[in-house]
C-alpha cells in the first residue's frame, strides 16, 4: 500500500482503527509500538494492510480491508495489553476483535456489537 500511495496510504485505514491505536499508545506510553518496520530493515511487513500480493492475504481478513493491525510493544507483553483492552472496553469502543494466544496484539474494528475474542 505504501509503495503504491506513499503517505496517502493512511487515507485507506479505518479512522476507528487509528483512534484506537492512538489511545493505546497514550496508555502504553513506554518504549515503542510497532506495526510494520520492514522499511527500516525490520522483520514486520504484513502486520497492517494486506494486499492481494501478500502471502498472508485472505479475502475475509480484517487486514485486507484496512480494519486490523498486529502490534508489538517493546515494553509490554501482548497478554498485558489484551487484558487491559478486555477489562477497559469503555476506553476502546471501536475495538471489536482481539486474537488470543499470539505474541502480538491483533486488534480490529470489525462491524460487531460486542468484542469478539478468537484464536486463529
Amino acid at each position: 500500500m505504501y509503495d503504491r500511495y506513499g503517505q496517502k496510504a493512511w487515507r485507506y485505514v479505518d479512522v476507528r482503527l487509528i483512534e484506537s491505536i492512538d489511545k493505546l499508545k497514550e496508555h502504553f506510553n513506554l518504549g515503542t509500538m510497532t506495526i510494520n518496520n520492514y522499511f527500516w530493515g525490520g522483520d514486520r511487513e504484513w502486520s497492517g494492510i494486506r494486499m492481494p500480493e501478500s502471502k498472508y492475504y485472505s479475502y475475509g481478513s480484517q487486514h485486507s480491508y484496512a480494519n486490523a493491525f498486529d502490534i508489538v510493544f517493546s515494553d509490554y507483553s501482548a497478554e498485558e495489553v489484551r487484558n487491559y483492552i478486555i477489562n477497559n472496553q469503555h476506553e476502546f469502543p471501536h475495538i471489536k476483535g482481539l486474537e488470543l494466544g499470539v505474541s502480538w496484539v491483533h486488534l480490529d474494528v470489525r462491524n460487531e456489537d460486542e468484542l469478539v475474542l478468537f484464536r486463529s
